[in-house]
């Protein structure tokens, strides 16, 4: 019986292999290191002057018609000018390296009208999801919440180091393809933005411990977060860590989900279970493999939440209110359902 489950792991392991190579051909600029990233100029985009116009005209008008967060739309919201842009950038989520750092040049604004600008750029990239049943609706306050902070899947409300994770959006029933962290107020000392690829992940198993392979591509109970769960759904949600679908290699991962997930469930990981997320763990954390990037004021992190991992540095409060980032989730809408900004600007405004 040994020989048979073992023929089958390697079975497993090469067909694994074959669907990364494919992936890899496919998706070639994703196979990046710190190193390779070092000089990209992609990376980074400014906004222009007309952009910066058109964010003053919005504002403008929603002080004129008393909207906020809350009740303003797209169509009150126009930025004909970074439609223009848009498809390139898409394009370096989607296929590139998948992630771009947007100096807004807007670090001065009220906390009221930064939130809504945060919206109204993440909403050309795409859809805005909720975050929370009954809050967190256009964007979540990334802050160190203290005490109050009583969700442990929370990381993203303390101090602490946050691990390298995909945001999974346990509310609804896909993810969010986008992930936006909008920098309004930095730390004094650390809270350093680390991103991974999957694909580096993976060639890294490949090479270093293919016997682990099946492991990855097993089915995971996810602990929701508290403000993330419907009582009508139970407190978990079922993924793989990794899969292939349609030939691109997607990542979902939160340890800090995944073990008490599985214990809610009533299935405690394996020991070799647990040896795969050690190492995987480890992986994920080699400095080589991650680029890393220290948030400043108006500066927006746009990245590809289905196939990269992001981390956070633990960081002291700053001098004023402390680390503050606007968090925005985002499904495409360029290759699927939902009226898309940019067409409308591209067909309206162009």
């Amino acid at each position: 019986m040994r020989v048979n489950i073992e023929e089958t792991g390697r079975r497993v392991a090469e067909g694994i292999i074959e669907s990364a190579r494919q992936s890899e051909d496919a998706f070639k600029n994703r196979n990046w290191t710190a190193q390779s990233l070092s000089n990209a100029q992609e990376t980074r985009f400014t906004l222009g002057e007309n952009v910066h116009q058109e964010i003053k005209r919005g504002l403008a008008f929603k002080d004129a018609n008393n909207l906020d967060l809350t009740t303003i739309t797209q169509e009150d919201f126009r930025l004909p000018s970074l439609a223009k842009d848009m498809t390139s950038l898409r394009q370096t989520l989607d296929v590139g390296h998948g992630f771009v750092v947007v100096d807004t040049g807007l670090a001065h604004l009220s906390e009221d009208d930064f939130e809504i600008v945060g919206w109204a750029i993440c909403n050309y990239f795409g859809q805005i999801v909720r975050q929370g049943i009954d809050r967190d609706l256009r964007l979540f306050t990334v802050a160190d919440k203290g005490v109050a902070n009583t969700d442990p899947t929370r990381i993203g409300a303390s101090a602490n180091r946050s691990a390298k994770h995909s945001d999974n959006g346990c509310l609804e029933p896909r993810a969010p393809c986008y992930l936006g962290l909008y920098c309004y107020e930095a730390s004094d000392e650390g809270g350093e933005s680390t991103i991974v690829s999957a694909q580096t992940i993976l060639r890294t198993i490949i090479n270093e411990r293919p016997d682990l392979l099946p492991h990855y591509f097993d089915t995971y109970h996810f602990r929701a977060p508290q403000a993330q769960v419907w009582p009508s759904r139970g407190p978990t949600v079922q993924k793989p860590i990794l899969e292939f679908r349609n030939g691109e290699l997607l990542i979902h991962y939160a340890r800090v989900m995944i073990s008490p997930g599985m214990e809610l469930a009533g299935t405690p990981l394996t020991n070799s279970q647990t040896e795969a997320l050690d190492f995987l763990d480890e992986v994920i954390e080699r400095h080589n493999l991650s680029f890393r990037t220290l948030l400043r004021p108006g500066e927006l992190l746009v990245m590809n939440n289905l196939a990269f991992l992001h981390g956070r540095e633990a960081f002291t409060p700053g001098t004023t209110g402390g680390r503050n980032l606007k968090r925005f989730w985002m499904w495409r809408r360029h290759t699927g359902p939902g009226t898309d900004p940019v067409l409308l600007d591209l067909t309206e405004l162009a």
